[in-house]
């Protein structure tokens, strides 16, 4: 159980995983396309084993860090919600959909890059292009919890009305051809929640003021 003096700090856990997702990017680097020759693919992999294998731990470790700030924010979304508090819900559940998919995706990442050398070049080439094209349950996961973030965020104002529509959009954006630029600008999203949040800790305690009946209809 988290003490008193430290979970005032629990918000700040979106800034620890924004900073390990870019840390993991940097040391991985971009891995290759799926049109790329298998030898080049098999290379890429033999070069580059040991950095997929630690940008894959830190990712890995950056998920865990994403469901601790997932669960601060339902946390605070819930204080704020009347009834039986669907929407909060929600948002924790799309949050875990999106990890269980990110997770996913750096086993198969990490399988590559353990594995190179040691099966034959045609099962490397598949599971990069299986890694590569695996995308929905993190997009459907992060389509989820944005949405309900920002539906409630809009009607109760935890946020400010501004971002709660953004949110919104970002949810939407998430299952279109262009949802891994969303993704990457939901980045900036959680840096800027987990800042507000934490501010919000560390004021008196102020419970939300509804939003007016031309906010979105209760779901």
């Amino acid at each position: 159980m988290e003490s008193r003096g430290l979970q005032r700090f629990a918000p700040l856990t979106g800034v620890v995983f924004v900073a390990l997702i870019v840390l993991a990017i940097i040391i991985g680097g971009e891995t290759p396309d799926n049109d790329d020759s298998r030898q080049a693919i098999v290379e890429f992999w033999s070069d580059n084993d040991d950095a997929q294998i630690w940008s894959n731990i830190i990712g890995a470790w950056a998920t865990v860090f994403f469901l601790w700030f997932a669960a601060s924010l339902r946390s605070a979304l819930r204080r704020g919600e009347e009834g039986p508090g669907r929407l909060s819900t929600l948002s924790f559940g799309g949050a875990v959909v999106a990890a269980v998919g990110l997770l996913s995706a750096l086993s198969l990442n990490f399988a590559v890059a353990d594995s190179v050398g040691d099966v034959p070049a045609s099962v490397t080439q598949t599971l990069t292009v299986l890694s590569n094209g695996f995308f929905f349950p993190i997009a459907a996961g992060y389509a989820l919890f944005f949405l309900a973030v920002g539906v409630l965020a809009v009607r109760i104002r935890i946020l400010p009305v501004w971002l709660g529509w953004v949110t919104v959009v970002l949810g939407i954006v998430c299952l279109t051809p262009v949802g891994f630029f969303a993704l990457l600008l939901g980045l900036v999203w959680i840096l800027i929640v987990s800042v507000l949040l934490y501010q919000r800790e560390t004021r008196p305690a102020e419970r939300p003021t509804p939003a007016d009946p031309a906010s979105p209809a209760q779901a």
